[in-house]
């Protein structure tokens, strides 16, 4: 169900519709007027078996009686520091961004109201990625109960064209599959823990079947987008503001590693905290663009370098 107010779009004709899903879209004149419509449509719901995914305008947040229908509320932040500040700003326009001190409004639920979870969108970079939004979020006031953002461990990529006419025509493919299958696991359980601080690790890996190592989403970034994240890396290390401590904190060790070669310069080693790859394992990196006291970056990350190689040199 998505609910707009005057002088937003309403989405398109859906070419491709899905036999289980059923899309209503409603229009409210102010705010105000949103909850009743969305209590009616719940209600219905209710008495047929079937689930409600809302889609609210944010200004709604501020509604603790409406929050109260919801079993899971989601703020959606786009890629962008501008993304961030926006979706800071709207949660503390609406107090929100505060945390079990906050006064309980009226339809709160005992012990005030739940701050929101945070989900990244357009971002293809995984856990990291959903990592990186939290630790740019807890630069602004948007706090969960223990003064944290409540970040989803999940992320929705970065779409192509091609994949964004299918989303818009009602279609999917296995990408975008993929990654509502992440969210909705990871929705799943904060809505079984509403309080919580974060998504439980092993609740989550057991909502999606797996072991809780390999419940991590991988980082999912195609060619372009690694290289725009590289050319702004590389414009940060040239203007000497790259790397800083937020870089590195999460960055995988690599150790005993030396420079290598293969068509271009790389580096191998031992790697140690990397989202994908078990730690301990030798590894040879992507391409190396740049390198300095105790890091190095190469197209896909940054690493910390730990104890070099004996001979500091080796080819392929």
């Amino acid at each position: 169900m998505r609910v707009t107010l005057p002088g937003e779009a309403r989405l398109p004709e859906l070419r491709i519709r899905q036999e289980e899903v059923t899309l209503v879209e409603r229009e409210a004149e102010t705010p105000a007027e949103v909850d009743a419509l969305v209590a009616l449509d719940i209600a219905g719901a209710v008495a047929a078996d079937r689930h409600v995914v809302l889609d609210l305008p944010a200004r709604c947040l501020g509604d603790a009686t409406l929050r109260s229908r919801v079993d899971v509320s989601v703020v959606v932040v786009g890629p962008t520091p501008l993304d961030e500040h926006i979706a800071a700003r709207a949660l503390a326009e609406t107090g929100l961004d505060a945390g079990a001190g906050t006064a309980e409004p009226p339809g709160a639920g005992p012990g005030g109201p739940v701050p929101p979870w945070l989900l990244g969108c357009g971002r293809s970079g995984g856990a990291p990625a959903a990592a990186a939004l939290a630790l740019a979020m807890s630069r602004f006031a948007t706090a969960g109960e223990g003064g944290r953002p409540r970040v989803l461990p999940a992320v929705l990529p970065s779409l192509s064209r091609q994949e964004a006419t299918r989303v818009v025509e009602g279609d999917r493919t296995a990408r975008t599959l993929a990654a509502g299958i992440a969210v909705l696991a990871a929705m799943r359980v904060a809505g079984r823990t509403p309080r919580a601080e974060a998504v439980d690790p092993r609740a989550y890996a057991a909502e999606l079947g797996t072991e809780c190592a390999a419940a991590r989403q991988a980082d999912q970034r195609e060619a372009g987008d690694r290289l725009h994240d590289l050319a702004d890396e590389l414009q940060g290390i040239r203007d000497g503001s790259k790397p800083d401590a937020c870089d590195l904190v999460d960055a995988p060790r690599l150790e005993e590693w030396q420079h290598a070669t293969r068509e271009v310069r790389i580096l191998v080693g031992r790697v140690y905290g990397h989202p994908d790859i078990p730690d301990g394992k030798r590894i040879r990196t992507s391409d190396l663009y740049a390198c300095g006291e105790g890091w190095a970056r190469t197209l896909s990350r940054y690493y910390r370098l730990g104890t070099p190689a004996r001979g500091g040199f080796a080819s392929f």
